[in-house]
């Protein structure tokens, strides 16, 4: 396996720590529960959550905690920047080498190279955590045979989300700052500004993640009356020929989808073309 496919790896976070990043450690449920399912169902139903949820006030991050979470948030930060150019080939080919070695069936070693310059090709704009080597067994996990490009990418894409939370759950801790316990002044003007400023971006970013997550889940899975069981370059001109009677974050939501698409179309078809050329070789 190549020396050059092992990326700098994602810094690990204690056990204090991670307690600190829990969102649910202080929450408290009264009332029925609901399965995933039943949760999904009532989401698009727009109906209320059975029950309540009380969450408590979070007690005080150590100091230890706090000097950990600014160590490791630069090295975070990073990992959601794209790696260095030319490395995803290289960590793609660890990916797929792996993959080959545990499926029940395996390429030869030209189309496993094949395989991996395409899949580095469509992450090229994945940051570099989704290449992260603890990804690697999560693939291993997922596949009894080999996977398509887009298969393995959506697994990759899926590594993105739970770290942007991680991080913003990180950066909050290494934000917090403990007051002493006697001292009862209260801030000057400048200090009260500076945090009615820091409360405002952090509501402003939660505001606007919130909208983005409520878009995805309004409109990431429209279909248009025609379109049921569509899949590809199908689907994708299902959904353009509707675009002109669509607006606002819909119409947004929709091009991407249909420009994922037809990316993965195309992928897709460089790979079965190469396949047949080998074949006939």
């Amino acid at each position: 396996m190549s020396e050059i496919a092992i990326l700098a790896p994602m810094p690990t976070i204690s056990r204090a720590l991670g307690a600190a990043l829990d969102p649910e450690r202080r929450a408290v449920r009264f009332g029925p529960s609901e399965a995933p399912e039943e949760r999904n169902a009532r989401i698009r139903r727009n109906d209320p959550a059975p029950g309540m949820v009380i969450r408590l006030q979070p007690d005080a991050p150590s100091a230890a905690v706090v000097a950990e979470a600014k160590r490791v948030l630069p090295q975070l930060e990073r990992a959601m920047m794209p790696p260095p150019s030319g490395s995803q080939t290289g960590a793609a080919l660890r990916m797929l080498e792996k993959l080959n070695a545990s499926v029940a069936s395996p390429v030869g070693p030209d189309t496993l190279r094949m395989r991996a310059c395409f899949l580095a090709e469509a992450g090229a704009d994945l940051p570099a955590a989704a290449w992260d080597q603890a990804v690697d067994r999560k693939l291993l996990r997922a596949f009894k045979f080999m996977p398509s490009v887009a298969e393995i990418v959506e697994i990759l894409e899926a590594e993105i989300q739970p770290l942007r939370d991680k991080i913003a759950r990180v950066r909050l801790v290494s934000q917090f700052e403990r007051i002493a316990a006697d001292r009862t002044e209260r801030p000057d003007p400048a200090e009260i500004e500076r945090r009615k400023v820091a409360l405002a971006e952090l509501q402003s970013a939660a505001e606007a993640q919130a909208n983005e997550d409520r878009e995805i889940r309004d409109f990431g899975m429209w279909m248009p009356a025609g379109a049921e069981g569509k899949a590809g370059l199908e689907l994708a001109g299902i959904l353009r020929s509707h675009l002109a009677t669509l607006d606002g974050p819909k119409l947004r939501i929709t091009l991407e989808r249909i420009e994922a698409l037809e990316r993965n179309a195309a992928i897709l078809a460089q790979l079965a073309t190469f396949e047949a050329t080998e074949n006939r070789a």
